[in-house]
């Protein structure tokens, strides 16, 4: 998932806020990169970790109704079917039983 959104000022600097799940963590299971920028400014980046798919829902859900109430349009949005990196439970025992082995 990736969605990014987008804000001209009034002095014309454009902001850019982008939500996306293609970054993994090690220390949890599902991950929420959030990363801003001002122009061409260099842009920080904040990562929350998160057990479940729907407290990774609510985080996103709330980021994103935050900055559309401070006036972010969407630019672009693209969602697949289920989280870049989730694996289930079975494929993730198979995967650590495997690495064990080796």
């Amino acid at each position: 998932m990736i969605i990014t959104l987008i804000k001209v000022k009034d002095d014309g600097t454009i902001l850019y806020y982008t939500l996306h799940d293609r970054q993994p963590l090690l220390m949890a299971r599902y991950a929420l990169s959030v990363a801003w920028r001002s122009g061409e400014g260099q842009g920080r980046e904040k990562i929350y970790g998160f057990e479940t798919v729907a407290e990774m829902d609510r985080k996103i859900r709330s980021l994103f109704s935050r900055r559309i109430r401070a006036g972010y349009k969407l630019l672009y949005s693209f969602m697949r079917e289920r989280p870049a990196h989730s694996a289930s439970d079975a494929e993730m025992a198979a995967m650590l039983k495997r690495r064990k082995l080796s």
